[in-house]
């Protein structure tokens, strides 16, 4: 029977038999525009996306990663499995294993506590790591990869927020409130900004896009062509015609001029708009997801009347 060879490494999704006298080729693909994962199931019955893309919950196969990542680390030697069951107070008997009990008895809900005590310790003793830069990184592709809302801090020492939970919120309720499309613009960029393996580029232009639907028919309403670029113009020229429900130092409505500098802080930051010029690359990640919570603000005032016009 002839053999199969499977290249070691490799995700096994994209395995390609070898065979004994036959040269594997990859038939060639075009590159489909990215969009959010979604399982096949639920795309076929043609269910919404889920819009959470991060996570408390700790999928079963992301606690056997994190429950396996700890035995390794606090079975190292050294006095960080003892030193962190001494500061969580974890009862245990005089032999007791502490890494044991720390990897594989502690409930799954507290195994972010546990992870978190462990980075906190890596450096005591003073001068000696518990945990080097591999392990981390490999923490770090644990939880970004089972969209957990935490990440490991800039420091090494401790878990984070990777978004905000109030931020999140206000997300959520944004595009529940939203119109239709408005709506659907907001969650891709969303989706495109946090999920596993995110699109910057793609995220922000759909921020702009986001934007632009509730901002050209409100400021625009007969230009035939109008992009945010020709709103934000409009608003500059013809402000007197224009208030917020901010108020100004006289306690009148003020200017539309925070709505406006928000609007164009987000066009002149979309670098990868044109080609062409010095200045034109993809979004980094920073302003992809800087871009996303400026949109989300910007749906939210335009969707509430926050910016309207000065004799309404």
């Amino acid at each position: 029977m002839t053999g199969v060879a499977w290249r070691p490494g490799d995700n096994p999704l994209y395995h390609l038999p070898i065979l004994s006298g036959v040269a594997a080729t990859v038939p060639s693909m075009s590159t489909p525009e990215p969009r959010p994962f979604q399982r096949l199931d639920g795309r076929l019955a043609g269910k919404p996306l889920d819009e959470r893309v991060l996570t408390e919950q700790i999928s079963g196969t992301l606690e056997q990663e994190l429950r396996r990542w700890l035995a390794s680390v606090l079975g190292l030697g050294g006095d960080l499995a003892s030193n962190l069951a001494m500061a969580l107070d974890v009862q245990t008997a005089d032999d007791s294993d502490f890494t044991g009990i720390l990897a594989y008895d502690t409930p799954t809900t507290e195994l972010y506590v546990v992870v978190d005590g462990a980075l906190q310790l890596r450096h005591v003793p003073r001068g000696v790591t518990s945990i080097d830069a591999s392990e981390l990184a490999e923490l770090g592709r644990m939880l970004h990869y089972g969209r957990s809302i935490y990440r490991v801090n800039d420091d090494g020492d401790g878990l984070v927020y990777r978004v905000d939970p109030t931020a999140e919120q206000a997300f959520q309720d944004t595009a529940t409130a939203a119109e239709q499309t408005t709506a659907a613009l907001l969650r891709a960029a969303w989706q495109h900004a946090y999920k596993p393996d995110p699109d910057a580029t793609t995220a922000y232009r759909e921020a702009v896009r986001a934007v632009e639907q509730l901002a050209c028919p409100l400021v625009l309403p007969n230009s035939p062509k109008p992009t945010l670029g020709t709103v934000i113009a409009h608003l500059r020229d013809a402000e007197h015609k224009w208030e917020t429900v901010l108020v100004g130092k006289d306690g009148d409505p003020g200017g539309p001029q925070p709505v406006r500098e928000l609007m164009e802080r987000l066009w002149n930051g979309q670098v990868s708009r044109h080609g062409g010029s010095k200045q034109s690359r993809d979004q980094d990640q920073a302003e992809a997801e800087a871009a996303v919570h400026a949109a989300v603000l910007l749906v939210q005032w335009l969707s509430t009347g926050v910016l309207r016009k000065a004799d309404a």
